[in-house]
């Protein structure tokens, strides 16, 4: 399973170095979409995850993920009712629209200023 997640996203990086730390059996691959040459533009909007020929993306990524970490099978059932009531969706939305990016090429001598 490879991760394509976002370096410039905090929660994205911080996110893929935790599931880096639960993932003991070293199943899960992880790249930043922004190392690659050519990307669809919809990775800057959604996580994605490639396993077996098959993509998942945003929600359905998470759930992916969690399928592959024993640490985290407890929360399948539960991930998969949210997905069903629409509630999982709607709230993985809500936090990849308003999730803080870090600026890139607009530093200045006194450094990067993140906005609040």
């Amino acid at each position: 399973m490879i991760i394509y997640y976002d370096s410039y996203c905090k929660l994205c990086s911080h996110s893929s170095v935790i599931w880096k730390k639960m993932d003991r059996r070293q199943r899960l691959h992880f790249s930043s979409f922004r190392n690659l040459d050519h990307y669809p533009k919809e990775m800057e909007q959604k996580l994605h995850v490639y396993n077996r020929g098959k993509w998942f993306k945003g929600y359905d990524a998470i759930i992916a993920i969690s399928k592959k970490l024993p640490l985290l099978w407890l929360s399948v059932p539960i991930l998969t009712v949210l997905k069903w009531i629409g509630l999982g969706d709607f709230v993985y939305n809500t936090i990849a629209k308003h999730r803080q990016m870090v600026p890139v090429n607009q530093c200045d001598a006194d450094g990067c200023q993140i906005k609040s």
